[in-house]
C-alpha cells in the first residue's frame, strides 16, 4: 500500500528541492540579519556557555541557544487558540483558506482553518515561509522552527545548512571547527548532534535527507541512518534527484579556492557518513517530543508501534442493521443501528480490536491522510463486535483505504 506513486513522489522532491534552494538566500539578506540579531540575547548566552566546562565554547553556546530558542523564544502551534473575544473554547484543523495578499507576501502558500468547538469562528494559522516575519510571530511548527533557527544561526555567523527530510520534517546543520563536522540542531526537539533520533527513536523511514546552504546542495541521507540498504531501496528515481542536486549546485558563483576548499570538505563528509563515523551523541533514542500526543501518534513518529492501545469489542443490540463508518479526515467513526444514528466516537483506534503495523498518517504539508504500515510489508487490522441478536446476512467490509476528495474511507455493513 503506497500512499504516492514514485512518480508523484519524485516530482514533489524535485520541486521541494528548487524551492529550499531559494529560500536559504533569505538568511544573507542585511535586514534579516540586523532583525535577527537585535532579538538574541548574546550577552546572556554567552555567559551561559563560559559557565560550561563540558564543550567547546562554539559547541556550548549552540546548545545554549537551543535551549532558549525552544524555552524562552518560539512556540509550537497544533491549534491556534479562538480568536474570538470572550471565548475559550477549543478549535480543531478545519481544512485550508486561500492566503490574503499579505499572508502570501511572507511566503504562506496555505492558510489553515482552526475552528472552534464552542462558538464555531474560524481562526486563521498562515503557515508563513519568511525568516523575518517569523521572528515577529514566533510561533509555528516544525517548518517555522527549523527556517528561523537556521536564519538566527546564519546571522551569528555560523556556517549553517537548512536539512529537508522528505518524510516530512526540516531540521538545522552546524559546522563545528573544533570537531571537523557538521553537527545535527533539532530546535523543536533541542536536540543537539543526535543524528539518529528520527530512524531510531522516531520510527522514521528515510528516504532522502537533503541540506541546503548559501554555498551548496548536499544529500545527507546517510548521516541519519544506520540502515543504508533500507534507505537506498526507498529511493525512487535516484539519477534524476542527484542530477537536479547536480544542477542546482553549479547554479554556485564560488571562486576557485573556494570550490576546492568546499570539495575538499564534501569528500570528508561522505568518507564520514559512508563509515557511519559521525553519529554523534549515541544512545538510547525517544519518539518525537513536539506537538501534541494525538498529533505525534498520527504523524507516527511518537516511538511506538501504532497498534491500538487496548482491544476494543464493539456492542450492538442490532435487529435488522448495522453500518460503522470511519471518516479519515474528521478521525470519527459514525455508528447506525438500525436506521438511527448513534454519537461518534473519536480516534480511529478507539474501536480497534487489534491493528499491527499500522498508523493514521497526516501529512500537512502534503495535505493528505491516510492509514499507512509503519515498517512491515503486511499490516492487519481487526474489529470484532458483539451481536446481541442473530445477524441474518453480514455484507462484510466494503472498502478500506484512502481515496482522494473521499473522506469516508471506511465502510462496514452489516
Amino acid at each position: 500500500m503506497k500512499c504516492i506513486c514514485n512518480l508523484g513522489m519524485t516530482e514533489n522532491l524535485l520541486a521541494a528541492l528548487d524551492n529550499h534552494y531559494a529560500g536559504v538566500f533569505k538568511y544573507e539578506e542585511v535586514s534579516f540579519i540586523n532583525k535577527a540579531l537585535r532579538v538574541i540575547p548574546l550577552e546572556q548566552l554567552k555567559e551561559a556557555a563560559l559557565k560550561s566546562s563540558t564543550l567547546t565554547f562554539h559547541e556550548n553556546f549552540m546548545k545554549e541557544l537551543l535551549r532558549w530558542f525552544k524555552e524562552d523564544f518560539f512556540s509550537w502551534v497544533d491549534c491556534k487558540p479562538c480568536s474570538r473575544i470572550g471565548c475559550n473554547g477549543t478549535t480543531r484543523n478545519g481544512g485550508g483558506l486561500q492566503p490574503t495578499v499579505d499572508e502570501a507576501g511572507y511566503g504562506a502558500s496555505r492558510v489553515e482553518a482552526h475552528q472552534c468547538t464552542l462558538c464555531g469562528g474560524v481562526t486563521r494559522f498562515p503557515r508563513y515561509n519568511d525568516p523575518s516575519k517569523l521572528l515577529e510571530t514566533r510561533e509555528g511548527r516544525c517548518g517555522e522552527w527549523a527556517n528561523c533557527f537556521t536564519g538566527i544561526c546564519r546571522a551569528l555567523g555560523y556556517d549553517t545548512r537548512y536539512v529537508y527530510d522528505v518524510t516530512d520534517h526540516v531540521w538545522t546543520e552546524v559546522f563545528s571547527p573544533h570537531l571537523d563536522r557538521w553537527v545535527h540542531c533539532d530546535p523543536c526537539e533541542n536536540a543537539w548532534d543526535r543524528p539518529l533520533v528520527y530512524e531510531q527513536g522516531w520510527k522514521k523511514q528515510l528516504s532522502y535527507v537533503i541540506a541546503f546552504s548559501r554555498d551548496e546542495v548536499v544529500d545527507v541521507t546517510m548521516r541519519y541512518s544506520i540502515e543504508h540498504d533500507a534507505v537506498r531501496a526507498r529511493r525512487p528515481d535516484e539519477a534524476r534527484v542527484r542530477e537536479r542536486i547536480t544542477q542546482l549546485n553549479k547554479r554556485f558563483n564560488h571562486s576557485p579556492d573556494k570550490r576546492q576548499a568546499l570539495r575538499k570538505r564534501l569528500v570528508k563528509e561522505i568518507l564520514q557518513m559512508s563509515a557511519n563515523n559521525n553519529l554523534g551523541n549515541v544512545g538510547s533514542y525517544e519518539g518525537r517530543q513536539s506537538g501534541s500526543a494525538e498529533w505525534r501518534q498520527s504523524r507516527g513518529e511518537d516511538g511506538s508501534c501504532g497498534s491500538s492501545p487496548a482491544p476494543a469489542i464493539i456492542q450492538t443490540k442490532a435487529t435488522s442493521s448495522f453500518t460503522l463508518r470511519y471518516n479519515i479526515v474528521t478521525d470519527l467513526y459514525h455508528i447506525t443501528t438500525d436506521g438511527k444514528d448513534s454519537p461518534t466516537v473519536q480516534g480511529w483506534p478507539s474501536l480497534v480490536f487489534q491493528a499491527r503495523n499500522l498508523f493514521k498518517k497526516v501529512e500537512y504539508d502534503w495535505n493528505k491522510v491516510y492509514l499507512a504500515r509503519n515498517s512491515s510489508d503486511k499490516a492487519t487490522i481487526e474489529w470484532r463486535f458483539h451481536c446481541a441478536y442473530p445477524i441474518k446476512k453480514s455484507r462484510g467490509i466494503s472498502s478500506i483505504g484512502c481515496v482522494p476528495q473521499r473522506p469516508d474511507t471506511l465502510v462496514l455493513w452489516w
